[in-house]
């Protein structure tokens, strides 16, 4: 994670979240109070509400009826769907984190996870994120063996040559929304 942009993004996220879903009962984005940003030698920090709740897969234990569990899935149905249906701001123009620029509109960043973008296409995203878990893969030790039997040049063709083909015909290559990499 990249710390420079990590707080800005999880600001801005908690920002659309909350307006995304302001009509969900109960509220279930927390207030975000104040927060600080990254520095040379600092971590950024974000004094956010305490939640109530559980991780979902303690909620789903096997004493659980199957009539409860079906209500946490409709539940959650409901939370992921406003999330893909708001329309985000037209300040954020690309794919990628978000921050807020001087003005405190929320604009497209970098995305924390990878440290690169924002990009101008799904499917530039998508090549950019692959050629950074390259580079990550060739400084792992015990992904070198993956050279000698031509994986590697395998992967890095496709990236360059077959990945724009798994993107042409796709419907949703324009369509933007709030991704939570970790829903529970």
């Amino acid at each position: 994670m990249h710390q420079e942009t990590r707080v800005q993004n999880e600001v801005g996220i908690l920002t659309l979240a909350a307006d995304a879903l302001c009509d969900v009962e109960p509220h279930v984005v927390p207030r975000v109070f104040d927060w600080g940003t990254a520095s040379p030698g600092r971590l950024g920090w974000i004094l956010q509400e305490l939640m109530p709740g559980e991780p979902l897969l303690d909620a789903f234990e096997e004493k659980m009826s199957l009539e409860e569990k079906k209500n946490i899935m409709a539940q959650m149905v409901k939370l992921l769907k406003a999330l893909q249906d708001y329309r985000l701001p037209n300040s954020l123009k690309g794919w990628g984190g978000v921050t807020f620029d001087n003005t405190g509109a929320i604009v497209s960043a970098a995305m924390p996870s990878v440290g690169a973008g924002p990009w101008s296409s799904f499917e530039e995203s998508y090549r950019s994120r692959l050629k950074v878990a390259l580079r990550r893969a060739d400084d792992n030790p015990y992904l070198q063996g993956w050279r000698a039997n031509g994986v590697r040049d395998r992967v890095e063709a496709f990236i360059e040559r077959g990945l724009a083909a798994q993107f042409s015909d796709l419907r949703s290559k324009e369509d933007r929304a709030i991704i939570h990499a970790d829903f529970s």
